[in-house]
């Protein structure tokens, strides 16, 4: 087969598949740009596969197959775990800025408070709320039970809330004026 009509059969398989197999990388994958990056290899190794002359009689299950490899690629080459200590300067800035936006507290006086205050908690609170970690994950991290990281989120998320509603001189966040 000649390049061009490689091309055109190229295109057309891609115009066939490519929301299908884009949706299937992006359920399993994000961010958006490492699930793009998996499509992206996934039609190259098809495209490679047509140059060297095999016949491909399913080119939507071959796609598929590539991407499903991919994907657990991307997931085994990733670690499984990763450390409080490492991620710890990282600031969320996206949550960051929601909360700023919002002009209802300051999100960096919270974890400075929970900070001095009680260095589990604010672990729980940075793995849970800031590293978007489920309380499961956020646990196995910390290395204690579920149970004892939700008990002590809530007390904590608890006393919040009645330090916020103290008087406004002692208040540990106030709303803007």
């Amino acid at each position: 087969m000649d390049k061009v009509k490689l091309d055109q059969k190229f295109e057309q398989i891609y115009d066939r598949t490519y929301t299908d197999i884009y949706k299937y990388i992006l359920l399993k994958v994000s961010p958006k740009e490492t699930a793009e990056d998996i499509l992206q290899n996934t039609y190259f190794e098809l495209y490679r596969k047509m140059l060297s002359g095999e016949t491909i009689l399913r080119p939507k299950h071959f796609l598929l197959t590539v991407a499903k490899r991919r994907v657990a690629d991307h997931y085994r080459s990733a670690p499984d775990e990763e450390s409080f200590d490492d991620n710890i300067a990282i600031v969320d800035e996206r949550a960051l800025e929601d909360l700023e936006n919002d002009d209802s507290f300051l999100y960096e006086d919270i974890m400075r408070s929970l900070e001095q205050s009680d260095t589990t908690a604010y672990r729980i609170f940075y793995l849970h709320y800031a590293c978007g970690h489920t309380l499961q994950k956020t646990a196995k991290l910390l290395g204690m039970t579920e149970s004892t990281v939700k008990s002590k989120m809530y007390r904590t998320l608890s006393k919040l809330k009645k330090q916020l509603t103290e008087e406004d001189n002692y208040a540990l966040f106030r709303r803007s004026r």
